[in-house]
């Protein structure tokens, strides 16, 4: 081997270690439920999700009723603007399913005026979001505040 060969070498040696390294480092866990859902309560107490077993997400989403159902036990049945639930999922956020609700129909059941609009109401809520960074081991989760549906309301357009 030339001393030619042997510089080109010498980097190549070098690269191929350093990356045999890397390949052998920890890699980074996420934290467990039990560790995500204290932290969470930690950093904003007063947290509210839908998590209720009362807010059943549909397996298939419902459509605009032609009335009001005035003798179900569910407020989101009797309103003028009904609404549901479906699972809003993040696989980087915790909780990774939210409850979300969506509203059944683009206008009021009741009304025929056209200028009567069904939308839904919305709830800042307190989610912890994964980072990119790695502390002992662990994916560390940020604070974050996001929009959820909790129902739905009638308003004039």
């Amino acid at each position: 081997m030339t001393a030619e060969m042997k510089k080109l070498m010498l980097p190549v040696v070098l690269i191929l270690s350093f990356t045999i390294c890397q390949g052998q480092r920890v890699r980074c866990k996420d934290p467990s439920e039990e560790h995500l859902r204290q932290k969470l309560h930690r950093l904003s107490p007063d947290s509210l999700l839908l998590s209720n077993s009362e807010y059943i997400p549909d397996i298939k989403k419902k459509k605009c009723p032609s009335s009001v159902n005035i003798s179900s036990e569910l407020m989101q049945d009797r309103s003028i603007s009904p609404w549901s639930y479906s699972i809003n999922e993040d696989m980087n956020r915790y909780p990774r399913e939210i409850v979300e609700a969506y509203c059944l129909c683009k206008g009021c059941v009741t009304s025929k005026e056209s200028s009567m609009v069904s939308e839904p109401f919305y709830k800042e809520v307190a989610v912890l979001y994964k980072s990119s960074k790695c502390k002992k081991s662990r994916y560390v989760y940020k604070l974050r505040f996001i929009r959820v549906a909790q129902f739905c309301i009638c308003r004039f357009h």
